[in-house]
């Protein structure tokens, strides 16, 4: 949940989601329309207009009128206004109403009960003003069908000489002209109501996203990350682009296209990040005497075996001779990632350390050496706690710059927690929206009992929207794409499968690893 908001961070959240707010606003345009073109009911208006004289006496008229005549007429005008709102008179207007219509054409617009014209649905048809505060009354008259509310106006103009002399025993009123008919309807106004639901639209979207993102407890901050933990952020990880479904995400698949192993097509970009991440962690360890380190991650299909082969990949690069050891035995996958053979591998290493060399497979691509899983054992997490790893270890240490094992989330299973004593520490893989602080916090009291270190994270797969800011944590954003004329694992640095495996990975495309 995100404690805070900036400007800054309110403009990059919703340009994070620009397309989802304007697809609102289309919706709620488009819907709009729709029901103002199609569904709500059209209305028309007419209008008569009636002036209120002060005094009949035609002597008085042909003298001028003076400015008190004036005033009294306009306040006769307030008065007429009840009048004629009076359930008396709209009776009247009702029984003309019958004169000219049959019963049957005004049900479908009014309330009739025993052959009358019901008052409370007669009033709600007029509206009567005093214009601009003159004497003249406006007798408006709205209803769905554009002559019955021309005869309601001229219906009203005619009835209400009658009520207002006798009732109010002064002044006079004069019609001025008929009621026309105007088929034009007033009602909806479709251009207005498509505005409103355009806007409508842009509201909700953006509420939804506010309150989305106010409760979401994923990691897609850098600093938030920092500022909870206070670890450093060692790596960040770009989203190569494309989704994923959660049900494909660390699959034989998903992995393949994000693996920089003999694939022209990972950005240019992509690489640059696991050169500086490469580069990060070398400082990290510079200092310390083991130069072991575990990746892990809270739970599974976070992309921590797919940045361990790729930040080997990258290490291979250089002069020093790096070390990969797949160290999750449940669901191993470091074979499958370079194509290598799992025949033997660390189980089977552990067990018996006279196969070492022949579980080792070298020069994978460059100075990389890889020891994958092995057969997968009944007991992965005795063994490595068992004195026989601590001796492999002590013994490897010895003949590698670096060592680099992919262990499975801590969240599952401690496996981890159990090599605290054998390495430099432990690198978090944090998957960018999916991983929660929650979880992390869970994974990090595990380690911290097991008295392990917590190096750093890396945030994966991190969404870049637009440049800098809260959605886009990254500095820089390159355009360029690695098509250079070699790739990993060419002719060059060693075979892409190896020429003596005896057990090619097969179709393990079904079986989903941890990435």
């Amino acid at each position: 949940m995100k404690k805070s908001y900036t400007i800054k961070d309110l403009i990059f959240l919703m340009l994070g989601h620009i397309w989802w707010i304007i697809a609102a606003a289309i919706v709620g345009a488009a819907g709009t329309f729709g029901v103002s073109r199609f569904v709500i009911p059209k209305e028309y208006q007419s209008n008569i207009s009636m002036y209120v004289k002060n005094s009949e006496n035609q002597e008085q008229q042909q003298q001028g009128i003076n400015n008190n005549d004036l005033t009294v007429s306009k306040s006769l005008v307030s008065t007429y206004i009840v009048i004629l709102n009076n359930d008396v008179v709209m009776d009247k207007v009702g029984t003309e109403l019958l004169k000219q219509y049959s019963e049957e054409e005004l049900q479908q617009y009014f309330t009739v009960k025993d052959g009358k014209v019901t008052d409370a649905s007669l009033k709600s048809c007029f509206q009567m003003t005093a214009v601009d505060q003159t004497e003249v009354l406006k007798i408006t008259a709205t209803t769905k069908n554009a002559e019955l509310s021309s005869t309601l106006c001229n219906i009203m103009a005619d009835v209400a000489p009658d009520f207002l002399i006798r009732v109010v025993g002064a002044g006079s009123v004069e019609k001025i002209g008929d009621a026309k008919v105007y088929d034009t309807p007033v009602s909806p106004n479709v251009m207005k109501n498509t505005a409103l639901g355009f806007a409508a639209g842009i509201m909700l979207a953006v509420l939804v996203i506010l309150v989305i993102d106010f409760f979401d407890n994923t990691v897609k901050d850098t600093a938030e990350l920092n500022e909870k933990f206070q670890k450093p952020i060692i790596g960040e990880i770009q989203n190569i682009g494309g989704k994923v479904k959660k049900k494909d995400r660390g699959t034989s698949a998903d992995r393949k296209r994000k693996l920089i192993y003999n694939n022209q097509d990972i950005p240019f970009n992509i690489l640059e990040t696991y050169k500086s991440f490469r580069s990060s962690l070398n400082f990290l360890v510079s200092t310390s005497e083991n130069k072991i380190v575990a990746v892990t991650s809270s739970n599974p299909s976070e992309g921590k075996s797919v940045t361990i082969a790729n930040l080997a990949t990258a290490m291979s690069e250089t002069d020093k001779k790096i070390l990969l050891i797949d160290a999750d035995m449940r669901k191993p996958v470091q074979h499958k990632n370079f194509h290598l053979s799992n025949k033997l591998g660390l189980s089977n290493v552990i067990t018996d350390s006279k196969l070492l060399d022949k579980a080792m497979h070298k020069q994978v691509v460059g100075n990389l050496d890889i020891l994958t899983a092995g057969t997968i054992p009944p007991n992965p997490s005795e063994l490595l706690v068992s004195k026989q790893m601590a001796e492999l270890l002590d013994k490897l240490k010895a003949q590698y710059d670096m060592i680099l094992m992919d262990c499975a989330p801590i969240n599952i299973v401690s496996d981890v927690a159990g090599l605290a004593n054998s390495i430099a520490g432990v690198v978090m893989v944090v998957h960018y929206g999916t991983t929660t602080f929650a979880e992390l916090e869970d994974a990090q009291k595990q380690l911290k009992l097991a008295n392990c270190n917590i190096l750093g994270f890396v945030l994966n797969e991190v969404q870049h929207k637009h440049g800098t800011g809260y959605y886009s944590n990254y500095k820089y954003k390159y355009k360029y794409k690695y098509n250079y004329n070699y790739r990993y694992g060419s002719e060059k640095t060693a075979a892409s499968p190896k020429e003596d495996a005896p057990e090619r990975v097969k179709d393990e495309e079904n079986a989903d690893g941890l990435s």
